[in-house]
């Protein structure tokens, strides 16, 4: 009689070494022939390598440790956690785990940040222009300032909670927002500048390859035809010009399978039955046909928030450019800075305020530094277009700064006068540009109170019209239209040969007659 299972020789091996088991399916040893386990497979096992019990043991062993120490070491940082957060507390506790979560993410220490603001030393690896438009979120507030400087004391300092002692030395620079934004901005403008004088170049060549396109021209002047003699029986009446819109409602007006477009297509190609004219429409209107993504607003967005950027520096020179004398960092104390082996990596030390203290912008007009190490001359900041190989004291840096930014954002001025006056010839070549825009312009000038600043802006010449996007937008439209009508009239130009009256060898390109059903689709 089989024992039942849960007996005592069950029980004598029924302990865990490690205190819990494997939950798997055994089966019965009768059940287990045919299988891997089977009795003919037992020999086998001699050649498999043995389990070393011991060595599981003490693998195992180790790994509880380790979480302990693991449990042990996020008690004692909860702990610590709690400690810090006793003290004068000053910040809401929202306010404060913001500001505690934002610190401890940087990569540098407090000390670091401050001088790196202190001296404006935008060329430091240390942290990212994202970890500098962090920083900008846990300014003090001017209320908050107040508070903090109030406990600058090194007693009073001691007191404060752990988040307030971090914080309170940008409490104690002056001006420590408007830094944060002069770094980003000295970080950002090049490829700002960079980025919007490769649209505004791609918009231009765009408008001139539109209004240089034989082949669209061409197309157009032959809509126009068949148009006026659809609606009027005479080609010299009606419609003087139409729209690139236009274009595509020749594929609307049809009987059967047949469109006015086919017809147009089917002209052409009798014309001159070797020609490629939609390869040629294309490669004509490449240049226009890469800026289907543009998006005008983005783009004039970019520009305006260059001008702003522009106006923010110059209003940090007139008006505070005595606030930028460099000199020693206010002191962040050891417990607001949450890392230690980051220090930030500069190409040069920064001049003391005692090497030059800036008195107005019209002083020491020859006093520009650049990194020599960038091939630029010691009075060439002013030409160069980073600002990033900008050296010196802050304020110099901040002089060289403006002077910079002041040029590239007259040079991105000029361009976008320029793009503006081209892309009005080019909507009015394209038919878009007629008594609506003239009117619009002079409501603008008028200072209409109906209209808004963007369209009054628009109206005056001072942005790009939006109307390109739609331009744009019109002319892949038909040439993807006309993409199809034109293979459809290639593949069955014997259907159209009737129309013309021309024999079926002229009408095809000198191919010769296909007989009756051979390829051509009935029309």
């Amino acid at each position: 009689k089989v024992a039942p299972k849960g007996g005592a020789q069950a029980k004598e091996g029924s302990a865990a070494p490690f205190h819990k088991k494997l939950y798997w399916k055994p089966l019965d040893i009768h059940d287990s022939e045919g299988t891997i386990f089977s009795a003919e497979n037992r020999e086998r096992r001699s050649s498999i390598v043995n389990i070393d019990t011991e060595a599981l043991a003490r693998m195992f062993e180790a790994e509880k440790e380790k979480g302990n120490m693991d449990r042990r070491k996020s008690s004692g940082l909860l702990s610590k956690a709690q400690r810090k957060m006793e003290g004068t507390k000053l910040l809401s506790d929202h306010r404060a785990r913001n500001i505690a979560i934002i610190f401890r993410r940087l990569p540098v220490t407090t000390a670091d940040l401050i001088d790196m603001l202190t001296n404006l030393t935008w060329e430091s690896q240390g942290l990212s222009t994202d970890d500098l438009e962090q920083i900008l979120e846990v300014i003090p507030t001017k209320e908050e300032g107040e508070k903090l400087r109030e406990h600058r004391g090194p007693e009073a300092r001691a007191k404060l909670r752990d988040v307030e002692q971090m914080v309170l030395p940008l409490a104690l620079l002056n001006r420590s927002a408007a830094r944060v934004r002069v770094l980003c901005i000295a970080r950002g403008s090049k490829s700002m500048f960079s980025s919007t004088m490769r649209s505004l170049a791609a918009i231009r060549v765009a408008c001139g390859a539109i209004q240089r396109s034989a082949a669209l021209q061409e197309v157009m002047w032959l809509a126009l035809d068949l148009g006026n003699f659809i609606n009027h029986g005479d080609s010299s009446k009606g419609a003087k010009a139409i729209t690139i819109g236009s274009l595509v409602t020749l594929k609307d007006f049809k009987t059967g399978k047949m469109s006015s477009l086919h017809f147009l297509c089917a002209c052409l190609l009798r014309g001159e039955p070797n020609r490629d004219f939609h390869g040629e429409l294309m490669q004509e209107l490449r240049a226009a046909f890469s800026l289907q993504n543009l998006q005008i607003v983005v783009l004039q967005s970019q520009a305006r928030n260059f001008q702003r950027d522009f106006e923010v520096v110059k209003a940090e020179c007139g008006n505070f450019l005595h606030e930028y004398t460099g000199g020693p960092a206010p002191e962040a104390s050891p417990q607001g800075s949450p890392r230690t082996d980051a220090p930030l990596k500069s190409g040069k030390e920064s001049p003391s305020a005692d090497d030059d203290e800036p008195r107005s912008l019209e002083d020491e007009d020859d006093d520009s530094e650049v990194d020599d190490t960038t091939g630029g001359g010691a009075d060439s900041a002013r030409f160069v277009e980073d600002v990033m190989k900008i050296r010196g004291s802050p304020g110099r840096r901040l002089k060289n700064m403006l002077r910079v930014v002041e040029k590239l954002c007259k040079l991105m001025r000029e361009d976008l006068d320029t793009t503006i006056v081209q892309v009005q010839k080019t909507l009015k070549f394209c038919g878009m540009g007629g008594p609506s825009a003239a009117m619009a312009a002079a409501k603008a000038a008028a200072g209409h109170p109906n209209m808004s600043p963007a369209a009054a802006a628009v109206a005056r010449g001072k942005e790009l019209p939006q109307d390109l996007e739609v331009l744009l937008t019109q002319l892949a439209e038909f040439c993807k239209v006309f993409k199809q009508h034109w293979d459809d009239v290639k593949l069955d130009m014997a259907s159209y040969q009737q129309f013309f009256g021309d024999p079926p060898s002229t009408a095809s390109g000198g191919r010769p007659p296909q007989p009756a059903g051979s390829g051509a689709r009935a029309a």
